[in-house]
């Protein structure tokens, strides 16, 4: 219903549900009409439009636009007029979704503070006329923007009341509760920056920090950035944090920059490109370790940050942090969970596939082979024309291939369970499959171990042969490798196992996201590893090999 034939950028909607007696003023329609228009200068929307709701009235709504002729035309669109429409007669139940009829791309819900003292309210945002990941991308944004005109709207409410303390309460009670009502790192950022930013009358920005080099990672920046200065904003992904988030790292405390102490704590390029003159730097911690940085400034025209203010940043900050981590585990969570459904899926893979090669082996080969030795012991009778010596030789070739068929089995049996792992124990297992495997795919492979005399609990050992045979296998699958080495050392205390190739490697980057199928040998590798209590360390770069540390901790 929503597919614009003026343009191919989505399309943004906004409901907000307010008191029927709230009633808007001159200076709200132009702060709301300009918002609105924002979205769609800077945030990238083809169209978007607000709409005000009041039970049993008609109602409020603006709409932006990137052609000025749609944007000044005074006659509405007629699918904005049919949403009006619906509108109207919409109940005010906060449990009805009103955007629903009109089947958005995506939509979300946001807490509204709309009267001191009573209930949150909503806002409803959904996304039009794209494609799922594009809206999934541009619901960031619109969170963001909701939440700015959520407190454009509480201002105006809030006008006969407008003691900072009063105004400071409200917004850091919404901050709280809507960063409690998504899991979405990038709309917590977002909302948080806007919320920061609208609350100390600033500009807002949020960095994050490369976890292996520590360097600046520009995630959000609200307030007054336009296009121009948006772009040197990302200019700094990949550089060296400036001296005052330095020692924001290092003290994990507020820094305040003024234009008395600025050519200390900024360099001359982020003094000459951002002219700022007053900031307050807070760290965002997890752990005890800063993770990221929110940065709010004012400028140079405008009052300093006072103590108090100051310390709001930090606890915003605080929270902040919070909801990452309570993210961050979520998500970690539901990878876990998927790692598990496909660990599970690729063991009953394995077991079928074993239970397969099993019977092929056993009808293809050894049975076939008894069968044929069966039909030829009865062509063996003692009638007096046959040579005894035909005989002899009859029984020797039946021996031979009995003897074949003996292998055979052991074969078999040993790849089912090591028969040597449970008689004489892990490093002779291991020594007896390494020589094996290099035999069979002429491949060498050095091999180094020590604790032979010790016997583990059989727990332990059959999850280290297990791994050494994963880690093998993968080597042989996917490395391409020339080279092969593997120590396997036995201590007092724990039981090291390391195996390295000279292979084609991994891009660790992509370990990191989620295991793939084909990086579930891996995957696996690391859970057996964690159900005994050890770990594992993955070592790898593309063209340069790959290492794997295994160490389990050993019960005295």
């Amino acid at each position: 219903m929503f597919s614009s034939g003026l343009n191919t950028k989505a399309e943004l909607i906004l409901v907000c549900r307010v008191n029927p007696t709230f009633n808007v003023n001159k200076k709200l329609k132009t702060s709301l009409q300009r918002i609105l228009q924002n979205s769609v200068d800077y945030f990238d929307f083809g169209r978007a439009g607000f709409f005000l709701v009041r039970e049993g009235r008609h109602p409020v709504w603006w709409e932006a636009a990137k052609e000025k002729a749609v944007s000044k035309n005074k006659k509405k669109s007629e699918r904005w007029q049919h949403l009006c429409c619906h509108l109207s007669t919409v109940k005010n139940n906060k449990k009805q979704k009103m955007l629903e009829p009109f089947n958005p791309i995506i939509t979300t819900t946001l807490p509204v503070i709309l009267r001191a003292g009573k209930p949150v309210g909503t806002m409803e945002i959904g996304i039009f006329n794209t494609d799922l990941q594009n809206a999934q991308y541009m619901l960031v944004k619109a969170v963001s923007l909701g939440r700015h005109m959520a407190d454009t709207i509480q201002e105006s409410l809030f006008q006969d009341h407008k003691g900072p303390h009063f105004k400071k309460l409200a917004v850091w009670m919404e901050m709280v509760n809507t960063i409690s009502s998504t899991l979405d790192i990038r709309q917590v950022l977002h909302v948080v920056a806007q919320l920061t930013a609208d609350l100390f009358s600033a500009k807002s920005c949020i960095y994050l920090l490369d976890e292996k080099d520590r360097t600046l990672i520009p995630a959000v920046a609200v307030g007054s950035y336009d296009p121009e200065l948006r772009k040197k904003f990302k200019a700094l992904r990949g550089t060296k944090p400036f001296p005052a988030i330095t020692r924001v790292i290092e003290t994990r405390q507020p820094v305040s920059v003024t234009p008395q102490n600025m050519h200390l704590l900024l360099t001359p390029e982020i003094i000459k490109n951002f002219d700022y003159g007053w900031l307050v730097l807070a760290p965002i911690l997890v752990e005890g370790k800063t993770i990221g940085i929110m940065q709010v400034d004012r400028p140079k025209e405008a009052a300093g940050f006072d103590a108090e203010e100051n310390e709001i940043i930090f606890a915003i900050t605080r929270a902040t942090a919070i909801a990452m981590e309570n993210a961050r585990l979520i998500e970690k969570l539901e990878q876990k969970e998927q790692l598990l459904h496909q660990l599970v899926n690729k063991a009953i893979t394995a077991q079928e596939d074993e239970r397969k090669r099993l019977a092929a082996d056993l009808h293809d080969g050894i049975i076939q082979s008894l069968i044929a030795i069966w039909y030829r012991l009865q062509r063996i009778k003692p009638v007096p024309e046959t040579d005894p010596e035909k005989w002899y030789t009859e029984i020797a070739e039946l021996t031979k291939l009995l003897s074949g068929q003996i292998q055979d089995i052991r074969r078999i049996l040993y790849d089912l369970r090591p028969l040597i792992l449970d008689n004489y124990g892990l490093v002779p297992a291991v020594e007896y499959y390494v020589h094996n495997l290099q035999e069979k795919h002429n491949l060498p492979i050095e091999i180094v171990t020590g604790g032979e005399g010790r016997r583990l609990a059989s727990k332990i050992e059959v999850t280290l042969f297990r791994i050494l045979q994963e880690a093998l296998t993968n080597v042989i699958k996917h490395a391409q490798a020339t080279q092969v080495k593997v120590r396997l050392e036995i201590t007092a205390n724990e039981a090291t196992l390391e195996v390295a190739d000279n292979g084609t490697g991994l891009d660790m980057a992509l370990l990191a996201v989620g295991p793939a199928h084909n990086r579930l040998g891996l995957a696996s590798i690391q859970e057996r590893a964690l159900l005994l209590g050890g770990s594992c360390v993955i070592d790898s770069q593309p063209a340069k090999g790959t290492h794997i540390t295994v160490k389990i901790p050993l019960e005295s």
